[in-house]
């Protein structure tokens, strides 16, 4: 577990080297956790197939592991597979996860593939329509 929280301030700090490390060796005990937190290196150092493959063993070893879904979500709009991205993350949410950046990503994904009624209900709150908005002005 210490380990784990190193790993995590370490990527906080944006030594994502150092942060790789540690995980890889984490996931020699398979630790989800360790899987997905190497995903989010993998995506931001935007090797989104390998983040994508990590997403998925993490989630091969815990199902019900939402915030999983969710990065994987992220991953595959980043390469516009736009019907996945919207399966895993209305997946992340029927497993609880609740948070301001699923509903943006939602009513992103929901507009690029046209379903402009699905986006609108996203955009229900203010807030995600400024969002949202403001990341379709920045294209």
């Amino acid at each position: 577990m210490r380990k784990l929280l190193k790993a995590i301030e370490l990527t906080k700090m944006g030594k994502l080297d150092e942060a790789e490390k540690i995980y890889k060796e984490l996931i020699k005990e398979n630790i989800p956790e360790a899987y997905n937190n190497l995903g989010n290196i993998y995506r931001k150092k935007g090797l989104i197939a390998r983040a994508i493959e990590y997403y998925q063993k993490a989630i091969e070893i815990k199902p019900d592991f939402a915030e999983c879904y969710f990065n994987l979500g992220c991953a595959y709009m980043e390469i516009d597979n736009y019907s996945m991205a919207i399966f895993s993350m209305e997946k992340a949410e029927k497993l609880g996860f609740k948070q301001f950046d699923l509903d943006v990503q939602l009513a992103l994904c929901y507009l690029a593939v046209g379903n402009k009624k699905r986006a609108n209900q996203r955009m229900e709150d203010e807030k995600v329509r400024e969002e949202v908005l403001k990341y379709i002005e920045e294209g």
